[in-house]
């Protein structure tokens, strides 16, 4: 008796009727074929769950999921249970879920749909979505494959930013930049490339120019040596050509150009930089014009300079020779002043001895006479005065013949110099003494101002006494009233002695002249000339003979002082 029509099939039973287990088996022989069958799809199925992609099988009537592979549970965020029984359209949003049901009712898609999928937090899953339905005789079902597409979304977005990046750089960059075809017409250009060649916007510069070698190039042989170089290198950086300005005038320009290639190696467009170097060039030319203006004035001075080389040689050699004789008249000179002085001296002593030899007989022999006479008394004043003028001048003579024949010795280097240790206050104590006579009948007193312990100094005690003597007496000569001073001290490894005095000072006039030779200072507008002008000339060579150095300050009216200064021993 059969079942009732209602009763649940017997699945076991069917199954081994089909693999042919059961009694009533089909064909024992069908098993190993289904068997292998079963195999197969079971390693699909694997496949399918390892794909990248979510495969949704669904029913395009009801939009019930029939089943999930792949992806769809990590894409979706649930597992596989919880998706297949969902309708697909929870998964997306509102205009997504109708765009999919009209698909659906369309038979599928034709190209990939781009869209979001909604997993259960709320957060949308970019993806691209094919669909494609197949038609039983029960049933309409579709194979919807989505992809995840969202780090192609982020790259996308990068790509679009650094474009934008890229665009904003080019459009504001002073710099021009430009595309163009291999033949030679611009098909891009910045604002820069535009204004750099007076089109004022690179619309008006791509539709002006057509033909990039007769209308820019203002030498076409620029053009050409640029595209032999493109070809042999692909490329070229910094090349330098003369470009043609809207307004007509020519421009210096620097050009970087690349050449892009399509797979098989055939030219599809030059891409290139160009930059506005004619103020450079200008400066070049400028700059090559003054170097060679410069060369030429270096050669010319260069000339002048050697000859004024051998001018200066040819005065030198006149000079030495001048200085070779002046020296030897110097030599001469010094030779004759020395023995002229010599001659001078041998008769001026005897006149010098035989003159005070006569005032004293003289004086004697009047003074003896018992019998006054007025005439004989007015005659022998006239002759005491005559032989005092005569003893006067003659050692005024004497001081000059010293004068000149020692300014010989230290002029020619042969005045010796005998050293010895000197008690610096010793020394002016004995000047001082020696020097008192000179104020006798003058309103001038000697004061000193002297250091305690001051060490002594190696030098020529005569020759420092006849510094001393010739500063002091001429402090002597220019003061009539006030104090002559005497100072020392010891200062910088140095003994400093100052005469200093109250008297007429020294004009500034008269500064630079004071240690030249046979210079006498003037005491007054009427005044003459004290002294032989030799004193302190000696004076400065005998002090620098010994390693010091002497100067002086002086104000009109108010006095002079005069500083020499001689080394310590070390």
């Amino acid at each position: 008796m059969k079942p009732p029509a209602d009763s649940a099939p017997d699945w076991n039973a069917s199954r081994e009727k089909l693999i042919g287990l059961g009694e009533g088996s089909l064909s024992k022989s069908y098993y190993p074929e289904l068997s292998e069958r079963l195999a197969e799809l079971e390693r699909f199925r694997e496949l399918l769950d390892q794909s990248n992609d979510a495969i949704f099988l669904v029913d395009a009537d009801s939009g019930r999921i029939l089943d999930a592979a792949g992806s769809a549970p990590s894409l979706l965020g649930r597992d596989k249970g919880r998706i297949i029984g969902a309708a697909f359209s929870d998964f997306l949003r509102p205009k997504a879920a109708a765009r999919v049901a009209a698909v659906l009712a369309a038979q599928g898609t034709d190209a990939p749909l781009a869209t979001d999928m909604a997993s259960p937090d709320g957060a949308l899953v970019p993806v691209e979505m094919t669909i494609r339905v197949a038609q039983s005789p029960t049933q309409r079902k579709a194979v919807v494959v989505a992809r995840d597409i969202s780090e192609r979304k982020k790259a996308e977005r990068a790509l679009r930013r650094a474009e934008d990046r890229y665009r904003s750089i080019v459009e504001n960059a002073v710099e021009g930049f430009f595309t163009s075809t291999p033949a030679g017409r611009f098909t891009s250009a910045n604002p820069a490339m535009a204004t750099l060649l007076g089109y004022g916007t690179p619309e008006r510069l791509l539709a002006e120019v057509t033909d990039i070698r007769s209308q820019i190039y203002a030498d076409t042989g620029d053009r050409d040596r640029l595209i032999q170089l493109l070809k042999a290198r692909g490329g070229a950086t910094n090349f330098p050509a003369r470009f043609r300005h809207k307004s007509g005038r020519t421009i210096w320009v620097s050009l970087n150009i690349r050449v892009e290639r399509d797979a098989s190696g055939l030219p599809l467009f030059l891409e290139g930089s160009c930059e506005d170097i004619t103020a450079r060039k200008m400066a070049e030319d400028a700059l090559r014009d003054a170097h060679a203006l410069l060369e030429k004035r270096v050669e010319e001075r260069t000339r002048e300079l050697h000859q004024a080389n051998e001018r200066l040689m040819r005065e030198v050699q006149e000079r030495r020779r001048a200085e070779e004789a002046a020296e030897a008249a110097n030599r001469t000179k010094s030779d004759f002043l020395s023995m002229v002085s010599h001659e001078i001296r041998t008769p001026l002593t005897s006149i010098l001895g035989f003159s005070k030899i006569i005032q004293r007989k003289l004086k004697q022999i009047f003074e003896n006479l018992e019998v006054p006479d007025p005439r004989l008394n007015k005659a022998t004043g006239q002759v005491s005065g005559n032989l005092d003028i005569i003893i006067s001048e003659g050692e005024r003579l004497t001081n000059l013949i010293n004068d000149v024949l020692d300014l010989a010795k230290l002029e020619s280097g042969r005045m010796e110099f005998t050293m010895e240790a000197i008690d610096p206050s010793e020394l002016i104590s004995r000047v001082m003494a020696s020097t008192s006579v000179l104020l006798e009948g003058k309103d001038v007193r000697m004061v000193r101002c002297l250091d305690e312990g001051l060490p002594s100094i190696q030098g020529d005690r005569d020759r420092i006494i006849q510094v001393l003597v010739n500063l002091i007496s001429n402090a002597v000569k220019f003061t009539d009233h006030g104090t002559i001073g005497l100072c020392a001290v010891s200062q910088d490894e140095f003994l400093r002695i100052s005469v200093s005095d109250t008297g007429i000072g020294i004009h500034k006039k008269d500064f630079e002249k004071i240690f030249e030779k046979f210079n006498q200072v003037r005491g007054g507008i009427t005044d003459r000339p004290k002294g032989t002008g030799l004193g302190l000339p000696i004076c400065k060579h005998i002090v620098e003979s010994h390693g010091g150095r002497i100067w002086f300050e002086s104000t009109p009216g108010k006095g002079s002082i005069f500083t020499f200064t001689l080394p310590l021993p070390g």
